[in-house]
């Protein structure tokens, strides 16, 4: 991992101020959501222990949630840089090659999301034609599938606006 200072939030935030808000409110309804979920798992199990009854459903809730959850996460993860990064290989790599590796890899990036957002919205719509329902709460999965297109939708536009950032920022430096 890289011991650089972080000198500003610029520096890890997309040159699109809209795509940047909407990936903050993003990640701010998947920590909601799962709150959410911590506060309704505390319940069931307070109802299990105590009174003998649970919420109903909470697995599905659970698992349905999670999901979601986490998909609002991904877009504002990249902008922030907070995937994972092993750079035992390129730590004494040139600024130059840094700034190129970067960009393959928000390229790699960009064509998986886009490849994920095209999957997701087939099975969301699979899901819809199949009226594909949780077991328990009757709740649709198609939801599910909705959230994690759009989520890699959004993701897709923060790769681009990345990419297109970094060439600038290689043009001019």
């Amino acid at each position: 991992m890289s011991d650089t200072p972080i000198t500003s939030e610029s520096e890890y935030l997309g040159s699109n101020p809209a795509l940047t808000w909407v990936s903050r409110q993003l990640a701010i309804l998947g920590g909601l959501i799962m709150m959410a979920l911590a506060i309704m798992v505390v319940a069931s199990i307070l109802g299990r222990l105590f009174f003998q009854t649970s919420v109903t459903g909470d697995y599905e809730l659970v698992e349905m949630g999670l999901g979601i959850s986490i998909f609002c996460f991904l877009p504002y993860c990249h902008l922030k840089k907070g995937h994972v990064v092993v750079d035992i290989f390129t730590a004494s790599a040139s600024p130059r090659t840094l700034s190129w590796l970067a960009i393959l890899s928000d390229c790699l990036m960009c064509l998986v999301a886009a490849l994920l957002t095209w999957r997701l919205a087939l099975g969301g719509l699979d899901a819809y034609d199949y009226f594909d329902y949780t077991m328990i709460l009757q709740l649709p999965n198609w939801v599910v599938y909705a959230v994690g297109c759009g989520s890699f939708a959004l993701l897709t536009l923060n790769c681009l606006d990345s990419i297109l950032t970094s060439l600038k920022g290689l043009k001019h430096g």
